[in-house]
Parts: C-alpha cells; structure tokens; sequence
C-alpha cells in the first residue's frame, strides 16, 4: 500500500504553530554552531613551478606558512 501525495500551494509549515507563531521543529542546525568565521578566504593559485619553490622556500625561512608569507608580502606591497 502507497502513501498518498496531497499537493496544495500552500508553504509546508515545521514544527507547531502556537498564537501565529510557528515553532521550530525537530531537526537542522542550532543557532551559533559551526565554526565561526575567520576572515580568511581560501584561493587557488596557479603559478609557475620556480615561483612556487621561491615562494615556499623564502617561508620555510621567515618561519611562516605560505599563506602568511604571501599575505605579509602583499601588504607590504
């Protein structure tokens, strides 16, 4: 036996509606979790094969990552 589908236009309402106000139901994500955002943005690069060497080699020795050193170096300008 099949479950019958009704389709209305209606929007389907979550959870329970009290005074007008409708609840949210079971389920989704809370507010506020997940990882908040740290204000970096991830971007591909693509570079010569010596400008990637010199670049991670130049890192290495400043002690950095190579996006800090890239990013120091693009501000500096």
């Amino acid at each position: 036996m099949r479950k019958r589908i009704a389709y209305t236009d209606e929007p389907i309402k979550i959870g329970r509606q009290v005074d007008r106000d409708v609840l949210p139901g079971h389920g989704g994500p809370r507010t506020g979790a997940g990882r908040p955002p740290a204000g970096n943005k991830a971007v591909t690069l693509r570079l010569p094969v010596k400008l990637v060497e010199r670049v991670r080699r130049a890192a290495k020795a400043s002690g950095q990552t190579m996006s800090a050193y890239v990013a120091s170096r693009l501000r500096v300008g």
